[in-house]
Order: structure tokens, then C-alpha cells, then sequence
């Protein structure tokens, strides 16, 4: 698997006890709780968001008052990391158009990758026989 790089020290740490948390570390929970890292607001809800005893998300949750266009972009991807969640008659919302024009965008790339390892990987550039020598 690829390094994934963490937004900060507070970031990783959220991943690793949300993770030990759950009883699975599959690449689900993985991807959500690594998106769901990445914004200090998120952590700090993530009880309104994820339901540890039944293992679910909580769609309910993405209209609390806490939350913010930026922390809105982070759920939306994390539910859809998770299971393809897109509340209806919002769907607009989770096109990358929406989700990934923001600053958080390189660390949703990362959510991808832990979501999806058996595709995202790194690419060796093929050779090119007009090149070689």
C-alpha cells in the first residue's frame, strides 16, 4: 500500500483510537475515519456522525449546527467513502465539482486511496520505445 500522509499529528491520532474503537479495520473505516480526521470540527463531532455500537454512519448528523461548507464537503465524501450515501435531492453535493474544490482536496485523495487500495497505486510510467537507446 502507498504512504498515506496525515493532515497533522491530531489527524493520525483521531484515525488510530476511532479505529480501535470499531471492531473491524477494514479499508471502510479506514477511509471514513481518515476523511472524518480531517477537519478539527468533525473530530469533535464524531459521536453525531458515526454510530460505534451499531457500526453505521448517521445521516441526521449533516445538519447540526456545528457544521460548516467545509465540514459539510468532508461528510459528504465519508458517507460516500462508506457506503454510497448521497441524501436525496442533494446529490449535486457529492460530485467532485463540489467536494473537491476546497483546501481539503489532497486529503480527500488520500481517503480515496485507503478506500479503494486495489486501484489507487502508484502508476509506473510505461516505456516508451521512442526513448530508448
Amino acid at each position: 500500500m502507498a504512504k498515506i500522509y496525515f493532515r497533522d499529528k491530531s489527524h493520525k491520532d483521531f484515525v488510530m483510537e476511532n479505529l480501535n474503537k470499531c471492531r473491524r479495520n477494514d479499508c471502510y473505516h479506514q477511509a471514513i475515519f481518515y476523511v472524518m480526521g480531517i477537519s478539527e470540527e468533525t473530530r469533535m463531532n464524531i459521536g453525531q456522525m458515526f454510530d460505534f455500537k451499531n457500526d453505521c454512519i448517521i445521516p441526521e448528523g449533516m445538519h447540526g449546527g456545528w457544521q460548516t461548507s467545509g465540514t459539510v464537503k468532508v461528510c459528504n465524501l465519508a458517507f460516500n467513502l462508506w457506503n454510497g450515501f448521497a441524501e436525496e435531492g442533494r446529490e449535486r453535493f457529492c460530485t467532485p465539482e463540489e467536494l473537491f474544490c476546497c483546501g481539503y482536496a489532497p486529503y480527500f485523495m488520500e481517503g480515496i486511496k485507503l478506500r479503494y487500495p486495489e486501484y489507487c497505486r502508484d502508476l509506473t510510467p510505461p516505456k516508451r520505445k521512442d526513448m530508448e537507446r
